[in-house]
């Protein structure tokens, strides 16, 4: 069982004893936009090791980077007992993606009926994709484009860290703008997203499918501008009929009128006789 808030983690292991050796592991939470889990390592009735470990790490692209700082704090609710682990900085990455260190001296007096609480704190200082430094929130955004397009930037060329974050700070405002409806992308933002994706090709990146993306975006702006017309034209057009049936409508009313007239009975003069 655990629970987040922010940047902690607190993990609540039940019933210790029966997992014997068996290694536990808790559920997958993200904090600083980094997917995380613990996992314990039981020795009898006590944690042997606990280790932090970034999820799914087989998927990330290679290249992929994370510096964080970790801090462990064991809690014993009934004896008001804390033992805090200093805090501890770690590269993470495809080679070594976990942190381990040993808690079985620290942990025998925090087992409450078999039951121990574990409040993880991390603290992402910053995060590496692919030779790209990006912030934690951007660590979704940048993963989904290196996993939809391996080869991005296989060619591309700087190697100056600030100007790299630039331009990969450039390539997700394009990415972001081209995912808006077409409805909410404006003439000229489609024409300033040309000319970016234009010069970005120029240096290095591959962007064939942002630049089919934004084929289909003229389309659709295309196809919606011709609709638009169209609608237009036949709006004129009914109402023309409107019209024409109001006066077709009218004359009848006249013509009915006028019969109606034709057929009323002729009255006498007063000057005549009734029979």
């Amino acid at each position: 069982m655990g629970s987040q808030v922010d940047s902690k983690f607190t993990w609540v292991i039940k019933n210790l004893a029966p997992f014997g050796s068996e290694i536990i592991c808790s559920d997958s939470f993200v904090i600083s936009g980094c997917k995380w889990r613990l996992i314990a390592y039981p020795k009898r009735k006590w944690l042997n090791y606990l280790t932090l470990e970034v999820a799914d790490c087989e998927s990330f692209p290679i290249g992929w980077r994370r510096l964080a700082n970790f801090s462990v704090t064991i809690v014993n609710k009934a004896l008001e007992q804390i033992y805090r682990r200093q805090v501890t900085q770690q590269w993470f990455d495809h080679k070594t993606p976990r942190l381990s260190f040993p808690l079985m001296k620290t942990t025998l007096g925090f087992l409450v009926d078999e039951e121990v609480k574990i409040v993880a704190e991390i603290d992402v200082v910053e995060v590496i994709i692919n030779g790209f430094q990006v912030l934690p929130s951007q660590v979704k955004s940048v993963n989904r484009l290196f996993k939809r397009e391996p080869d991005i930037a296989s060619k591309f060329p700087i190697n100056n860290p600030l100007l790299k974050t630039a331009y990969m700070n450039v390539l997700l405002s394009l990415t972001k703008t081209l995912h808006l409806s077409p409805q909410k992308i404006s003439n000229g933002d489609l024409s300033d997203t040309e000319t970016t994706l234009a010069h970005m090709k120029t240096i290095g990146f591959k962007l064939e499918l942002l630049e089919k993306k934004i084929c289909e975006i003229k389309e659709k702006k295309a196809k919606e501008k011709a609709g638009k017309i169209k609608i237009q034209n036949t709006e004129e057009k009914l109402k023309d009929l409107k019209q024409k049936c109001l006066d077709l409508e009218a004359q009848l009313d006249t013509e009915k009128a006028e019969v109606l007239a034709a057929s009323a009975p002729l009255l006498l003069s007063d000057d005549e006789d009734v029979f």
